[in-house]
């Protein structure tokens, strides 16, 4: 349960809250996941008011605030409309305005269509208190048993890039059983990413071109048996929607024309 609770207003006096040697303090933001946690005392450090919310945008790319509520990413104009999308299949609307994008990577699984189509991105985390930067896809295998620090800042991705992802549920409204999430870049460099099963979305393919997509896909959802799919009817559907990612980048690139 919790013992105590601090709000302070600026991340340096965050910061000291949760680095102070031999106290058990948990950074709260949404308090969607936090609030379900009952085992054992500690503090909660709540981030309201250190000001990480904002929303930076350049021409190579955008910056956001780890704890910028999810509600906030589908009203702004320089957000993708995938990732829009998915977090409407994601979220409901009640979730989307408490949870904030940090607690949501750190707490999402593998059928999460908007940290499947994050890493897709490539999107990179700041970390303090040493600003260290790392990939999602470095850190969402380790997210369980390490942190490169005590609490996430920013989440970053480049803007120079066109993002499609297709799924398929068992309804409309049900979370994915397979998705699957293309990215690709001016230069051609193309990032196939699948989801839908297991603790998070993996890496199916990051090469300098879209030759070979469906083979990737295929190969990555291999062994990925669960009770929600077969391994075999996902590797007999991750092909097919991982082409029609690519053909949904190449309606976007023609429209843009």
């Amino acid at each position: 349960m919790i013992s105590e609770y601090f709000r302070p207003t600026s991340l340096d006096e965050a910061l000291s809250l949760l680095t102070e040697e031999g106290k058990n303090r948990k950074p709260l933001g949404g308090g969607t996941n936090l609030s379900r946690q009952q085992a054992g005392d500690f503090s909660v450090v709540d981030l309201q008011a250190v000001g990480l919310d904002q929303i930076t945008t350049t021409d190579k790319g955008i910056t956001l605030g780890a704890m910028t509520r999810l509600d906030t990413l589908l009203s702004h104009q320089n957000v993708d409309g995938e990732i829009k999308r998915g977090l409407k299949i994601d979220a409901a609307e009640n979730i989307r305005n408490m949870a904030t994008l940090g607690g949501w990577l750190i707490t999402s699984d593998g059928r999460s269509i908007l940290t499947t189509v994050l890493l897709a991105l490539d999107a990179t985390l700041t970390w303090e208190p040493q600003s260290d930067k790392i990939g999602l896809g470095d850190w969402l295998p380790l997210r369980d048993q390490e942190s490169p620090g005590v609490l996430m800042t920013e989440v970053a991705w480049y803007a120079q890039s066109h993002v499609a992802f297709e799924y398929v549920a068992r309804s409309p409204k049900d979370r994915p059983i397979l998705v699957v999430a293309v990215a690709q870049w001016g230069s051609g460099r193309t990032r196939v990413v699948t989801g839908g099963f297991g603790p998070a979305p993996i890496v199916a393919m990051d090469g300098p071109d879209g030759s070979g997509v469906d083979i990737a896909s295929r190969d990555a959802v291999y062994e990925a048996d669960d009770q929600w799919a077969t391994a075999q009817y996902r590797r007999e559907v991750a092909g097919k929607l991982a082409l029609r990612c690519l053909e949904r980048i190449n309606e976007f690139k023609e429209n843009e024309v």
